[in-house]
């Protein structure tokens, strides 16, 4: 008798729990359906006001939009919303704490994002200004300013999704730093012969001016 009372108290407090749970459980479910529904009209808004706004243009590559880009952030931001307030309202508040933390995380994201997206477009544009000169090096110099400008782009997006940029920074300090030696042991191979037929020519007129002074 004492077993079956323990299981009857056992399954009325299981059953209990479950009519208090489903409330809340409805509660949840209903946040992510409306969640889903705003996240997935707000998408589409972004998406029409960039492509309204000729977005895609700045970015000249195949199966890549910068307005594709901003309708996925816009909509996932208000997806793992719904999800953080159906985890608090579920009293899961771990899980709520680390979705909330991705939510931040998506805005410096996608600030970074546009950071780096602006310098690729300046540098494109600054390496068509220079090639349009029509200078000696002009397509060289081109490329070597499109590089700088996108390597500031990146330093300066580095901050915004928690990264120091002094790894960056030295990194770069290390390419130039190649870069000068290369062109200094380069310009060394290339004025070797020239530097030598000069010396030659100079210790030859230095020997025959002695060569006239003891005649």
């Amino acid at each position: 008798m004492a077993g079956m009372e323990a299981l009857s108290v056992l399954l009325t407090n299981l059953g209990q729990s479950t009519i208090d749970f489903l409330p809340n459980l409805i509660g949840a479910l209903i946040l992510l359906l409306l969640g889903y529904v705003v996240g997935k009209v707000v998408g589409i808004v972004i998406e029409k006001i960039c492509i309204s706004a000729k977005v895609d243009k700045y970015i000249k590559s195949k199966g890549f939009k910068l307005s594709y880009l901003f309708k996925v952030a816009g909509a996932w931001i208000i997806y793992l919303l719904a999800i953080q307030a159906a985890f608090q309202y579920l009293g899961i508040m771990a899980l709520a704490t680390f979705v909330d933390k991705i939510v931040n995380f998506i805005p410096m994201a996608v600030g970074a994002a546009i950071i780096i997206i602006v310098g690729y477009v300046l540098g494109n544009f600054f390496e068509e200004q220079i090639k349009a000169s029509e200078g000696k090096y002009s397509s060289l110099i081109g490329r070597i300013v499109n590089f700088f400008t996108v390597y500031v782009a990146i330093a300066l997006a580095l901050p915004f999704i928690g990264i120091d940029p002094s790894l960056v920074n030295n990194i770069l300090l290390v390419i130039i730093g190649s870069v000068g030696l290369g062109f200094a042991i380069a310009m060394g191979l290339g004025l070797k012969d020239i530097v030598a037929k000069e010396a030659e020519k100079y210790v030859g007129s230095i020997e025959k001016s002695f060569a006239k002074k003891k005649k």
